[in-house]
């Protein structure tokens, strides 16, 4: 079947709702099966690789035009990937209890000032401010802090100017962005370092990121999170460690901080998302070991 009359909406890839599949003669068993639905009401052909960004431009299509794109969304378009293939596109709109039931979507209430969105494609992508503002305020602490992070780290978003965002807005949630807003730190190299780092101060420690040590020789190391004067290091053991040369490289620069006196605590992915009770309770003893 020849699908470029199936495709009017010009995009990078082919993008066509199902409205207009029907209309051209193609069932819903034959969508189902040869086609790949991109978000809700929206295919494309089985060719093409899915997105997040192709997400958000299915959701241009079908969204109405004052709908604006923001949160992780508009950071992956901003070139911070923070949302992935098969995360659901963010987005501020009106009918959002509506919106929020289409596969693909996850939409919150629009409101916003003009100068807090941008054109994108047919509809609006929120500034790197107010998508930040909309990370804080609409996830879980630790996850938004954790990506906000990810923000600042990249030069995506200005610390001054999202205070002072936060400071002039009586948005929902503005209260929560800025309790969340006081554990910001961009120099977390990761999303699951910054969620380790939070953990650990919602259990009542105050590590520091990004730690360089060195020894009579020079630079040691360089470690995710540290307690300097107890000289305890704790590090995230994320996927990538698990190659071998990772995996040896880690061996020989953990050596030369025992060796420098340095105790390391590794946590693991498992244990970061399934058991933070524990990893504070680890980090607790190591340093109680240390004094």
């Amino acid at each position: 079947m020849d699908t470029s009359t199936v495709l009017p909406h010009k995009t990078e890839a082919p993008l066509f709702t199902r409205g207009e599949a029907i209309a051209h003669g193609i069932k819903d068993r034959e969508l189902r099966t040869n086609f790949r639905k991109v978000i809700h009401g929206i295919y494309t052909t089985r060719d093409v690789e899915i997105t997040h960004e192709l997400r958000c431009r299915a959701a241009s299509i079908t969204l109405p035009d004052d709908a604006i794109l923001t949160g992780r969304s508009a950071a992956t378009l901003l070139g911070v990937p923070l949302a992935g293939p098969n995360d659901p596109v963010e987005v501020l709109v009106s009918g959002h209890s509506y919106m929020n039931r289409r596969f693909g979507l996850r939409a919150w209430a629009r409101k916003s000032s003009v100068d807090e969105h941008v054109a994108w494609s047919s509809i609006r992508r929120a500034t790197p401010t107010r998508a930040a503002f909309d990370v804080l305020a609409r996830n879980a602490p630790s996850f938004g802090i954790a990506n906000c992070d990810a923000m600042l780290h990249a030069g995506l978003v200005d610390e001054d100017d999202l205070a002072r965002f936060m400071s002039t807005r009586r948005y929902y949630g503005v209260r929560k962005a800025q309790r969340a807003f006081e554990l910001l730190d961009g120099r977390a190299e990761s999303i699951p370092e910054s969620v380790l780092r939070v953990t650990l101060v919602e259990g009542g420690l105050v590590p520091t990121p990004q730690v360089e040590v060195y020894d009579e020789r020079g630079f040691v190391a360089r470690v995710d999170l540290a307690f300097e004067e107890s000289k305890l290091a704790v590090e995230y053991d994320g996927a990538w460690h698990a190659d071998p040369g990772q995996q040896q490289r880690d061996r020989q620069r953990r050596r030369r901080l025992r060796e420098c006196g340095w105790t390391v605590v590794v946590v693991t992915a498992d244990s970061l998302y399934g058991d933070p009770k524990g990893v504070v309770a680890e980090v607790k003893h190591a340093l109680g070991r240390r004094r």
